[in-house]
């Protein structure tokens, strides 16, 4: 976390350090401002970027939680805050595939996020079998819910449900996002652009002086 927060902490005292901040006038500090080469603006944000990737992959990694259980229709597990409810499974026929949905309902707190509806796909042409997840999002944390196999032997079938919660997830996403935007901003400073070099021009060759007769 002290990598991403010094990355940003960085990305900022740079550009009040160009811009003379709180040594210079206003005046003085919004023209340098203004006047920052893109080149400037595209290493910032750079920087700014990669700090907030490496802050929402500590986020993400250090304080994620995850549940799981086998779950009759009814049943129910929490992930953190957040309680998952199995409501209801499906029998549903894609294209090229058979799969069973399930319909989750989601709280935190008594109060309805979200109502997932992950899937177990099979595809019988090449006996594979597949997980689509069921995400909710909120704020800049994810909670995924993932339906696992379906298990028979007592009174009523149960499956197997993993939910899982990943806080301030969506940060993996943007700091990439302005890490590309910044590369766009250094690239359309023209100065630096990569050019081909004008071909020397080769002097014309001079005559000869001719010799006077004696």
């Amino acid at each position: 976390m002290a990598l991403g927060v010094w990355l940003i902490a960085g990305s900022v005292a740079e550009i009040l350090e160009r811009v003379r901040a709180f040594r210079a006038p206003a005046a003085e500090s919004l023209r340098r401002l203004t006047g920052l080469p893109r080149g400037a603006w595209g290493m910032t944000l750079a920087h700014l970027g990669l700090g907030v990737f490496v802050l929402g992959a500590v986020f993400e990694t250090t304080w994620k939680v995850e549940a799981a259980d086998t779950l009759p229709l009814g049943g129910a597990l929490d992930a953190g805050a957040y309680h998952v409810v199995l409501q209801d499974i499906q029998a549903v026929e894609g294209p090229n595939y058979d799969a069973e949905r399930a319909q989750l309902a989601v709280t935190r707190n008594g109060r309805p996020i979200c109502a997932p509806s992950p899937e177990r796909r099979f595809y019988p042409a090449g006996g594979q079998t597949t997980s689509e997840v069921g995400i909710c999002y909120q704020g800049m944390s994810h909670v995924y819910v993932v339906l696992g196999e379906r298990r028979e032997g007592g009174p009523e079938p149960v499956w197997l449900v993993r939910a899982y919660w990943n806080p301030w997830a969506s940060l993996i996403f943007i700091g990439p996002a302005i890490m590309a935007l910044g590369g766009l901003v250094s690239l359309s400073d023209r100065r630096l652009r990569l050019g081909v070099g004008r071909r020397r021009e080769q002097p014309q060759a001079q005559p000869a002086p001719q010799e006077q007769p004696a």
